[in-house]
């Protein structure tokens, strides 16, 4: 048996006991070996002309992509994109693991709006993000089920989140008999003697028949936690050595996002995860566009590049789905600092390992980045008869997509009078 299967069959062999489960604090009892889900939070608003809806300057109007003045949009098989950053090399390589939305309508140039809207699929308060839905779905006794790194991450509670922002503290926690050297400081036999009898004492004061009902529901959420605790012991093994620390990216922007990618990638792998928000700041390029969006959008895909690299050498890219989106879009022209502000319009893409409904655009826009209404049936454009595609129509279709409809999880939350748009069939 590999040290790394070893370590997932024992990682849950201290908690011990099997006891009511709350989504809200929950213990695990098994690794998780089902789908799994990424949401990138593209934070600011990004600039698809110059992504995957890519637009070309037209005769009296404004400046809408300064390089368009010297190439032409290129094609990676059914998919456009626009020849900046490294937009190539992304699209050669995963144009048949995606579909491209484009024209998704935020109906706001608000951040706080936008960010709801577009990761909750409502622009009101109140509602979970898609990755709160799929973790208490699909794992919600998993000690990381959900995992967010910042951004949208509403739960309405169906779930927690997790953060693992500081790793070097994360393993100390979770093996305390070991120092930062590795240097064994406590005994493991111990350690795991007073993990035994911390759940033990607890599994005594749960049975007290004085308990109030109040009392009771703590200590049981307080049990579930000692016993996602216990479960967790082996998670640090699972954690590289060589993580990413903050890297400048341009001379406002620094990104965490490979660490964040590391940390997921060692959570899903250990199987006690099932969700991850990722988030990368930065996109809100209300000057020098050009020059501060490059690098960033470079960094962006070469770090998703990194993601679905991993996923295949750690033997998940079959169960994984990844949403990449924003706010909202940036202006078709740029203002008086070379910047672009604030614009309604923008996109989704979501990846999957060689999926059926792959290597497609669906949505449509104007030269000027204004959206057409589409036929929910036949993607085509319908000014009569067809609607603006908006965040709800993506969340219903990826619900669907994702065994989330009229589950538990979705009764809620549904979208009623909400077109149908068959993207994933």
């Amino acid at each position: 048996m590999k040290r790394r299967d070893f370590l997932k069959s024992m990682m849950l062999g201290t908690a011990g006991l099997t006891l009511p489960v709350s989504r809200l604090y929950a213990a695990a009892n098994d690794t998780y070996t089902g789908r799994l889900l990424v949401l990138l939070q593209v934070t600011g608003g990004w600039d698809v002309t110059s992504f995957c809806d890519p637009k070309v300057n037209q005769a009296g109007e404004q400046e809408i992509t300064h390089w368009s003045n010297s190439a032409e949009i290129l094609t990676a098989g059914n998919i456009p994109f626009a020849p900046f950053a490294s937009n190539a090399d992304f699209f050669n390589k995963y144009h048949p693991h995606m579909v491209v939305i484009n024209g998704v309508d935020a109906q706001t140039n608000s951040h706080s709006t936008g960010v709801l809207h577009n990761w909750s699929g409502r622009n009101s308060e109140g509602f979970p993000s898609l990755t709160a839905m799929f973790a208490a779905h699909n794992a919600p006794e998993q000690p990381l089920s959900y995992i967010n790194n910042g951004g949208y991450g509403q739960t309405a509670n169906l779930i927690r989140f997790s953060r693992l922002d500081d790793t070097r503290a994360l393993t100390q926690i979770l093996q305390p008999e070991y120092s930062n050297s590795e240097d064994t400081i406590r005994r493991p036999e111990d350690m795991a003697r007073i993990r035994e009898y911390r759940l033990n004492r607890m599994a005594r004061l749960i049975d007290n028949h004085d308990n109030t009902p109040r009392r009771l529901a703590n200590l049981e959420a307080y049990e579930n936690a000692l016993q996602g605790v216990s479960a967790l012991t082996g998670f640090s093994d699972f954690i590289p050595e060589d993580i990413f620390e903050n890297e400048q990216i341009n001379n406002q922007t620094n990104s965490d996002l490979r660490r964040q990618i590391q940390m997921a990638v060692a959570a899903f792998d250990a199987g006690i995860a099932s969700a991850a928000d990722l988030i990368i700041h930065g996109f809100d390029t209300h000057d020098d566009h050009d020059n501060r969006y490059e690098p960033l959008l470079a960094h962006t895909t070469d770090s998703l590049d990194m993601l679905w690299t991993l996923a295949e050498e750690r033997g998940f890219a079959d169960r994984l789905t990844v949403v990449i989106g924003s706010d909202f879009g940036r202006t078709p022209f740029y203002n008086a600092d070379e910047g672009k502000d604030h614009w309604p319009i923008g996109s989704v893409v979501v990846m999957e390992q060689n999926p059926s409904w792959g290597n497609r655009v669906i949505g449509l826009t104007d030269e000027g980045h204004n959206a057409y209404a589409i036929n929910p049936i036949t993607f085509e454009r319908d000014d009569e008869n067809g609607t603006i595609i908006y965040p709800k129509h993506v969340h219903k279709a990826l619900r669907r997509h994702l065994g989330l409809e009229n589950t538990a999880v979705d009764e809620a939350f549904q979208f009623t009078n909400t077109e149908d748009f068959a993207i994933f069939s």
